[in-house]
């Protein structure tokens, strides 16, 4: 059954008056990705034409794009996997091609030209890959992101050349198909500003250059809660050794203890995570198996926290998801951690989608805690359209 929301029929007519740019800026669920693909899958099976589409690494495809294309291929009668090839990453089931390329370097974005270029998440892409992307690109280009704060698209393209431009917004509302649980999981974090802003109404963020702007300080009663989550970040001389103890509360994160010191050996540190922690699980970096199994030795039940591509992103966002992050005031460097930790920017001084390496050590033990509910969170884990 052929199903479509109205945000394909904007990206159809701006493709048929032949718009350079088409931008598709949107929340969660707004079927921005899956309208997008659903367009070019259409243009592909009549057209004999190049199709590029472009993401910041094989992993973020993986997740996004690709895993929505079954879905999109089956609107068509087609089956996905009998017109992909993976060793290529290319889809063709009529005159026309799609690959799926991951651009991180500058290098790779030499040679080869295309038709039709689809960047998927555009605000994860350097503007010097954008720039040569571009350069080699025929007829148009598709540009999908959420609004998490100005960038190249806004600065460069909007603002260089509004007349090639498109923008088309889109929201939850856009998607008809959607399930009312889904619409209410989303509705719920309006108490939550500027991530309702970004992800609900699809507006762009508030850009302070802080990665966080839903924390405050807040003395509370930190032994009142039925569960606890725990996260440990290692370090030694250069880093310190971080230990932090969280609970989750109607929407809100609390930050309850932390253990947050250089130099420690692990027969030091352990003791003292046991004596925080008891017999609760600690969710530990992955990055020493070794420390891990000597702190098991010694009486505390860690537990490796396995990382992946788009790991700290996602925690991010978790983090960013709740209404509030009250950091009780004997967590001082979780909370000086939280003033100081910003986004990297370019030579412009504007933000990136990635965080500077510091001022990160007690929040990446939060992010570790929290392991078994990232994911979970509807607004992060929901990868478009649902048919």
């Amino acid at each position: 059954m052929w199903q479509v929301s109205n945000v394909f029929y904007k990206n159809l007519d701006a493709y048929k008056e032949n718009i350079r740019y088409i931008i598709n800026q949107g929340g969660t669920s707004s079927t921005k990705t899956f309208s997008t693909l659903q367009l070019l899958v259409a243009i592909s099976l009549k057209h004999n034409k190049q199709i590029d589409v472009v993401g910041l690494s094989v992993p973020h495809l993986k997740t996004g794009v690709l895993n929505d294309m079954p879905a999109v291929c089956e609107q068509f009668g087609i089956n996905f996997s009998d017109c992909y090839k993976e060793s290529g990453k290319c889809f063709q089931a009529g005159a026309g091609k799609i690959n799926f390329l991951a651009f991180d370097k500058l290098g790779k974005a030499h040679g080869g030209r295309r038709d039709i270029l689809y960047m998927n998440e555009a605000n994860h892409l350097h503007y010097n890959i954008v720039e040569q992307l571009m350069v080699r690109t025929r007829d148009c280009v598709f540009i999908d992101y959420n609004p998490t704060n100005e960038f190249w698209v806004h600065t460069k393209i909007m603002k260089d050349e509004p007349e090639k431009t498109r923008l088309i917004r889109s929201t939850y509302k856009d998607n008809p198909f959607l399930e009312q649980t889904i619409i209410d999981m989303i509705e719920s974090k309006k108490g939550n500003n500027n991530f309702w802003r970004v992800y609900g109404l699809g507006e762009l963020g508030i850009a302070e250059g802080l990665v966080f702007d839903n924390f405050e300080e807040l003395n509370f009663d930190k032994n009142r809660f039925g569960r606890y989550y725990n996260g440990l970040d290692w370090g030694f001389s250069n880093d310190p050794f971080a230990c932090v103890r969280v609970a989750v509360e109607n929407d809100c994160l609390y930050i309850c203890d932390e253990i947050y010191q250089k130099k420690l050996l692990n027969k030091d540190s352990a003791p003292m995570v046991k004596a925080l922690v008891g017999n609760e699980y600690v969710y530990c970096d992955s990055a020493e198996p070794k420390s891990i199994a000597e702190f098991r030795s010694l009486g505390v039940n860690a537990i490796e926290c396995k990382k992946g591509a788009g790991s700290v992103e996602s925690g991010i966002k978790h983090i960013q998801s709740y209404k509030k992050v009250y950091i009780h005031p004997s967590c001082v460097n979780t909370l000086s951690e939280f003033r100081n930790y910003e986004w990297k920017t370019d030579k412009n001084g504007e933000c990136l989608p990635m965080p500077v390496d510091a001022f990160n050590h007690a929040i990446d033990a939060i992010r570790y805690a929290l392991n078994d509910l990232i994911g979970q969170n509807a607004i992060t884990a929901i990868k478009g359209l649902r048919l």
